[in-house]
């Protein structure tokens, strides 16, 4: 059901936009931002050991002011490790969240650094077991702040290559900030 209204909100949001990118081009704000990324990355340990983190999300954002912007967002992101021995689990995150974005400068700059702050909800599903037997819990439902980092290259006026790096601050407790960390590198189109 979630999957469906997060479907439903982006083409929605899709159609909107380009409805009014008409009067929207004539102003430097009330645009929108349609952005989709994705990331992958591997670590070998030894014969038996190894590491992988695959992510991907999508997010629908409306600019309030020439460089603030209003942004929904989605990441889903699986962590899978098995070092022989001591660990053999998968993480599974779903992180649904609203977020304000700053950009640095404005849109004219081909390149276009920002940062990120928000509100989200990091629903976890968790499978496996650690040394001795002992298991991580196997769900975990908890509100959390978004920190993330980016920036825009545009390749034309509306395209631009996105790369982002975001925390999901569990609980809102600063020292998890890198408990929670991901890379993602994208495509964004702002009308």
């Amino acid at each position: 059901m979630v999957k469906n209204f997060i479907g439903q909100l982006i083409l929605g949001s899709i159609v909107v936009a380009f409805t009014l990118s008409t009067e929207a081009h004539a102003l430097s704000f009330g645009q929108f931002e349609v952005s989709f990324g994705f990331g992958y990355s591997t670590q070998r340990f030894g014969v038996d050991s190894y590491s992988w983190n695959m992510r991907w999300g999508a997010s629908v954002g409306y600019y309030i002011t020439p460089l603030t912007e209003l942004e929904l967002a989605f990441q889903d992101v699986t962590d899978r490790t098995k070092i022989s021995g001591f660990q053999d689990t998968t993480f599974h995150d779903r992180i649904y969240s609203g977020n304000v974005v700053q950009q640095l400068v404005p849109k004219s700059w081909p390149v276009q650094p920002y940062v990120k702050l928000g509100l989200g909800q990091l629903n976890r599903e968790a499978t496996g077991t650690y040394a001795l037997g002992t298991a991580p819990p196997t769900i975990l439902d908890s509100v959390t702040v978004i920190l993330g980092l980016g920036m825009r290259i545009y390749i034309t006026k509306i395209f631009a290559i996105r790369a982002e790096a975001t925390s999901y601050v569990q609980g809102g407790v600063i020292d998890t900030w890198d408990k929670n960390l991901s890379y993602n590198v994208g495509l964004s189109a702002v009308f």
